[in-house]
């Protein structure tokens, strides 16, 4: 999610039981991985006071207020209207329409972690939703208020052209004018992944290996995207932690508009989010 209105306006601690059985991902297997942070919906966090613990609701900017993107032209608003459900061993980020089909008439679920972090394996298990014009993604953004940099562990829009057939993951250099170079890829000309399946049939895994000096993207277990990658700012201080976002966006620019309430109530489906790290 590119947090674009930026640019014209200016405690590492798992849940109890879960990390130590918790075996890590082949990506990162026998290379000193540690489980850090185990969000487990329905397991380790199984009541809306257990997620409130865990994570806000609004992205960090205007105190923590910030319900949209309106640069990226985005249709909703987040709110807790039942938007966040635990439903049996998952969370649901649902995206209702309250005031028709127009910017401003949807709203939608949204997660921000409390836990910040720098560097490590950071993944999710979930399903995402059918409908034009929804915008599910996850992603790292610098907890400093400062933007870019930025990493897209994935972003899934459906505007017609781009469906839920085919996935993209992304990274933003801080430095104006930094190129992204990517040195190994399993996306097309267009910088999308696209798998012999539809991701709004099942649940999928969703993760980035991000060190000091590169990303690497996966999708269950399969390198799609490797590039160099500095997180920093444009003056070139380091970016410092990052917190984990999830959300649903609707509408905007590059997903255009929903076409039909009949896709509605939306929902992202997610099972868990865990962040490994180096100790």
């Amino acid at each position: 999610m590119r947090l674009l209105f930026f640019l014209a306006a200016f405690a590492l601690v798992p849940f109890a039981g879960a990390a130590c059985a918790q075996e890590a991902p082949a990506p990162i297997r026998g290379q000193g991985y540690a489980l850090v942070k185990n969000w487990d919906f329905g397991r380790n966090i199984r009541s809306d006071a257990d997620l409130r613990r865990e994570f806000y609701t609004r992205y960090v900017y205007e105190n923590g207020r910030l319900d949209t993107l309106p640069a990226n032209g985005e249709w909703q608003r987040y709110r807790d209207h039942d938007n966040h459900r635990i439903v049996g061993d998952e969370l649901q980020l649902v995206a209702h329409v309250r005031r028709g089909l127009r910017n401003g008439g949807i709203e939608s679920g949204m997660l921000r972690s409390r836990w910040i972090g720098k560097y490590g394996y950071y993944e999710i298990r979930m399903k995402v939703p059918r409908g034009r014009g929804l915008w599910p993604a996850f992603w790292l953004n610098p907890e400093d208020q400062k933007w870019p940099p930025e990493i897209d562990v994935v972003e899934i829009v459906n505007n017609g052209r781009d469906t839920t057939r085919n996935s993209f993951h992304n990274v933003l250099p801080g430095r104006r004018g930094a190129k992204v170079v990517t040195r190994a890829s399993r996306l097309d000309k267009w910088g999308s992944y696209r798998p012999d399946f539809d991701y709004a049939d099942d649940f999928h895994r969703f993760a980035v290996e991000w060190t000091p000096e590169l990303v690497r993207h996966y999708v269950d277990d399969v390198l799609v995207a490797e590039r160099p990658f500095e997180w920093v700012h444009e003056d070139g201080r380091d970016a410092g932690p990052a917190h984990v976002l999830v959300n649903l966006a609707v509408g905007g620019k590059w997903p255009e508009a929903p076409t039909s309430e009949r896709d509605f109530p939306a929902i992202l489906r997610v099972d868990w989010i865990r962040v490994w790290q180096k100790r």
